[in-house]
């Protein structure tokens, strides 16, 4: 028996087919957990409406102390700080925009879930955790230096991108090391070798994981495309190349520990991203590589406190 979940994309996005043996270990260990509670999801339903009220909104946010304190701390950030320091939660969100603030509500939510699942080895966690806010700063700088005018929805994508890997490592904590031996050196074998174990991979897991909790089709295909970008519907291909991009760079400095080395000409996602209409990103990746692997590398120490 198999199992199958609808999109609504069509082509190769049309549906995910998960085995029922797997699908029982994600939902036996879930427990029916959700990734957005439920004020977070009132929060992200109300920011999609363009007319949304700026008060009735941030009534809504500061329900939740993890929320608040999240659109608060990125308003007066370097990123968006002014010089003027924001206390009052409205103000935040006139300072981010509802743009920013939907992917900081799916960034904060994912965060507190990740943290709250059960895992035996908390190393696994953090190694996941490191390199999921490795993949998620690079495309950050990534973004704002070829200029590829994503709003907050790079960070969110990297940083969600293997979260098939963290529901396989809870879900299969007696076989993990061998589905999944977590060293960053990833290729074209790296998911038949998912799948020969388990009938399926953590691009495809995480897919599941994407429909389930109603997030937006973008977000669903930067997941299950990582590995295969060129495969994603056109409408999204140059989104979820730039986060295979970044995880390309990511996987570098997870299994080197810096920049140096690192060979541009190999992250085959930055030629999709030339194709996808970008002028001259391979050149000017070329030039910028190594700094912006640098500064993501030590930015995610800082935050995670490695």
């Amino acid at each position: 028996m198999r199992i199958i979940t609808e999109l609504s994309e069509t082509g190769p996005d049309e549906y995910i087919v998960l085995p029922a043996a797997v699908l029982e270990r994600l939902q036996a260990q879930s427990h029916g957990q959700r990734m957005l509670p439920a004020i977070a999801a009132h929060a992200l339903e109300l920011a999609k409406d363009p007319d949304c009220n700026i008060n009735d909104f941030a009534a809504v946010v500061e329900r939740d102390l993890s929320l608040a304190t999240s659109f608060l701390r990125l308003a007066n950030s370097v990123l968006f700080s002014t010089g003027r320091q924001v206390m009052d939660l409205r103000q935040a969100v006139v300072r981010l925009g509802f743009r920013q603030c939907k992917h900081l509500i799916m960034t904060t939510s994912f965060n507190s879930m990740i943290k709250s699942m059960s895992l035996d080895e908390e190393w696994i966690r953090e190694l996941l955790l490191r390199h999921s806010f490795t993949t998620a700063l690079l495309g950050t700088h990534l973004n704002r230096t070829l200029k590829l005018g994503f709003q907050g929805e790079e960070f969110t994508g990297g940083l969600m991108h293997d979260v098939g890997r963290m529901l396989l490592a809870t879900s299969y904590p007696d076989r993990f090391a061998e589905i999944d031996p977590l060293e960053f050196d990833e290729g074209i074998e790296t998911l038949p070798a998912e799948e020969a174990l388990i009938c399926t991979n953590h691009c495809e897991v995480g897919a599941w994981f994407m429909i389930a909790n109603a997030l937006p089709e973008q977000l669903c295909a930067a997941v299950r495309f990582h590995h295969s970008p060129e495969q994603a519907a056109p409408e999204h291909r140059r989104y979820v190349a730039l986060v295979a991009a970044s995880d390309h760079m990511a996987n570098y400095l997870q299994t080197h520990d810096e920049a140096n080395g690192y060979d541009p000409g190999t992250n085959a996602a930055i030629q999709l991203l030339e194709e996808s209409g970008v002028p001259r990103v391979t050149s000017r990746f070329v030039e910028c590589a190594s700094s912006l692997m640098a500064t993501a590398h030590r930015e995610a120490k800082d935050m995670l406190a490695f």
